[in-house]
């Protein structure tokens, strides 16, 4: 299944992201610059999703739009589950 949520990159002050999906429970990350958080970001969705789908967790449909403080922004990150697990061992 292929999947797009919106998820909230928050800057540090040290130049690392860290990075929030709130439409699903415990779905964040971090990274050490921007690109490592984009990566970081498609990676936890994925993971985050697999397991919803292996517990027949239902999925919550993605905002279109997040509330955002100062200084965050709103990107959009896509995933495909079936390829995550073809590529990840996926232990539930």
């Amino acid at each position: 299944m292929k999947y797009v949520y919106p998820a909230v990159f928050t800057p540090e002050e040290n130049g690392q992201f860290t990075v929030n999906f709130p439409d699903l429970e415990n779905c964040y990350t971090c990274g050490d610059d921007l690109g490592d958080a984009l990566y970081m970001a498609e990676d936890v969705l994925a993971m985050t999703l697999v397991s919803y789908e292996n517990n027949s967790t239902p999925i919550p449909t993605p905002s279109k739009k997040l509330s955002l403080e100062d200084g965050e922004f709103q990107n959009f990150i896509a995933c495909d589950t079936d390829s995550y697990r073809k590529q990840n061992i996926f232990i539930h």
